[in-house]
């Protein structure tokens, strides 16, 4: 994995870790039970930006030293295009028409109290999980129990297993599994939407009276 892949990964997870931890520290008690469960949500939605940006991201490949030469020799190509948003669109699109994401992380929750909160934190749940269900497959990334002792032997895959806690010498490394971790393995999206300029997540609804 390239070091421009892992840097968007790990943006993505501190952004939506950023987003948790704001709304456990406003709602602590209406939240006290759904940790586990906003914590699942969050690196589902993370992964599923990370893996969709990464599909739309141009792959380059080594060249040989002929091959570099013969690059430099010819005229300069004119800039690439840039890859469409489209897929990306496609997801918030689904997330906000099934679980109001969007509506939810742009509301200033702070007008609210713990009860309301919780309740929107249900329905956001809910109706997300129904889009994941409908059109990413997921599956754990270590299929140990959680809490449960595990051995890390060398040359593990360091983009899917992070080490935590105090991390010195070589591996076989012994510790405590406290996240399974996810992976996406199949990404169904519906028909791509129309490649348009401006890019509409969702429509604004006008509710028309008759007459």
């Amino acid at each position: 994995m390239s070091k421009h892949s892992i840097t968007t990964l790990v943006v993505i997870l501190l952004f939506v870790a950023g987003l948790l931890a704001v709304l456990t520290m406003l709602a602590p008690e209406a939240l006290a039970g759904q940790v586990p469960l906003l914590a699942g949500l969050g690196a589902v939605v993370a992964l599923a930006l990370w893996f969709t940006l990464e599909r739309l991201r141009p792959t380059t490949s080594a060249q040989s030293p002929r091959e570099e030469v013969a690059e430099e020799e010819a005229p300069t190509p004119s800039k690439p295009e840039q890859p469409s948003p489209v897929p990306a669109v496609q997801i918030l699109s689904l997330l906000q028409r099934k679980g109001r994401l969007i509506d939810f992380l742009q509301e200033d929750i702070q007008a609210y109290d713990d009860a309301q909160i919780g309740a929107a934190v249900r329905n956001v749940h809910s109706g997300c999980r129904e889009v994941l269900d409908e059109h990413v497959t997921l599956a754990p990334v270590m299929t140990d129990i959680e809490n449960s002792k595990v051995t890390i032997d060398a040359g593990f895959d360091a983009h899917a297993i992070r080490l935590t806690g105090t991390v010195s010498g070589e591996p076989p490394f012994n510790g405590v599994l406290r996240h399974r971790g996810w992976r996406v393995e199949h990404i169904d999206l519906p028909q791509q939407m129309q490649e348009r300029e401006d890019l509409i997540v969702a429509p604004a609804e006008v509710e028309v009276n008759g007459g």
